[in-house]
């Protein structure tokens, strides 16, 4: 062990050796936690103004998404560092309640038009105080899990051993990245043009409707003879992936279907490019590019003639029923309506409906890296790559 990894554990262990053969250090689990909450108390700060930054707006959704995307976050951070279960019980009760109390005042309350400033003002004070609850009650749980954090031990001396600490190291590591990345995404720009999209999203009603044409359906069927559809998987970098990014831990966030390999009739749900409502859109390579090293994976699934009719067909349907961008169900996993879908739900329901699934999973938990990478079997082939940056 190098001299500087010596003098950390030195310190850690407040200057005692390791006794015997296999070295264990004794240390105090009290610091340890006081070490882990100081690196993180300026992520928690982040989370904290991010929070209260988009609640500024007094709007419903915006209000709604904030409070789901907090307690979810919060609440498994404690999970994860709970080593009982009657604490991961709380922890989950503790939550279960305060979240539905905070979507029944978002919906009800800040989705009200307020005239007058002191009704804006006195709202958005009760809207932070439920905010304040969320991190209170971690405050609390957080507390209450420090007798038994992951690092401690049953033993009198509460020894660590050194693959704690090398799990300890992981684990500070993951949470800095996590902060330097969210720095770096969560620019000005970026979260102007995600309260853009958020106000033009409807999750509760079907506001596109008939956004594809004649043509684009003659189109369609004129591939009926190409033996495939093409499953085309994109890392984008549009304002909405990077936000995903930060929750998925995934680079690409985006999944479309074509029926030709040219991807001429490329479609899937996304925000219409500010042209159409968000819902069900025909989308173009150059819609994918939002960023000067974005990636696109086309791979190709074999299909019969009778099964692209299908999947035609349903496309019809929801062209001419309505649809909507499920920008909510991101977050809780949940449908309204039939037709309120997200990306990877839409193109997982077509193959369902044409009976191509390869992989068992809820529509509503399907992530575009799903169609690669629980595909055990290798039904889909990878058919080329295109890498702008190449260009």
């Amino acid at each position: 062990m190098s001299g500087c990894g010596s003098a950390w554990l030195e310190c850690l262990s407040g200057g005692q050796e390791a006794v015997g053969s296999n070295p264990i250090i004794p240390i105090n689990k009290f610091k340890i936690i006081g070490v882990a909450m100081q690196k993180l108390k300026s992520y928690k700060l982040y989370l904290l103004l991010f929070a209260m930054f988009f609640l500024s707006f007094n709007n419903f959704i915006t209000s709604l998404l904030v409070f789901v995307a907090i307690d979810i976050l919060l609440a498994t951070y404690v999970l994860l560092t709970s080593k009982k279960k009657s604490q991961k019980f709380i922890t989950l009760l503790g939550y279960g309640c305060l979240l539905p109390v905070q979507i029944w005042y978002s919906l009800s309350v800040t989705n009200r038009h307020l005239e007058y400033t002191l009704e804006r003002i006195s709202t958005l004070g009760v809207t932070y105080l439920l905010l304040v609850l969320s991190f209170s009650l971690y405050a609390y749980l957080n507390e209450v899990n420090e007798r038994d954090y992951f690092f401690s031990t049953t033993r009198p001396s509460e020894l660590l051993y050194f693959s704690r600490i090398a799990q300890f190291n992981r684990f500070l590591a993951d949470k800095k990245e996590f902060v330097n990345k969210s720095t770096k995404i969560l620019n000005r720009e970026v979260i102007e043009e995600v309260l853009q999209e958020v106000a033009r999203n409807n999750s509760f009603s079907y506001i596109n409707k008939g956004t594809l044409t004649q043509e684009y359906f003659q189109l369609l069927n004129s591939t009926l003879d190409d033996p495939y559809v093409y499953i085309v998987i994109s890392d984008t970098g549009s304002a909405t992936s990077q936000m995903l990014s930060l929750i998925s831990h995934k680079n690409f966030n985006h999944v479309s279907i074509s029926f030709d390999r040219d991807l001429q009739t490329l479609v899937s749900y996304n925000g219409g490019e500010r042209v159409n409502p968000p819902g069900l859109n025909a989308e173009m390579i150059e819609y994918l590019i939002k960023k000067d090293d974005a990636s696109i994976y086309v791979y190709k699934l074999p299909v019969t003639r009778e099964q692209k009719e299908i999947m035609i067909s349903k496309i019809d349907e929801i062209n001419q029923d309505g649809s909507a961008y499920n920008l909510l169900g991101l977050f809780v996993r949940k449908s309204y309506k039939p037709n309120i879908m997200y990306c990877s739900h839409f193109v997982y329901t077509l193959l369902q409906q044409a009976d191509l699934a390869y992989f068992d999973k809820r529509p509503h938990d399907v992530r575009p890296t799903d169609f690669v990478e629980l595909d055990y079997e290798r039904i889909v082939e990878l058919e080329y790559k295109i890498k702008f940056n190449d260009l």
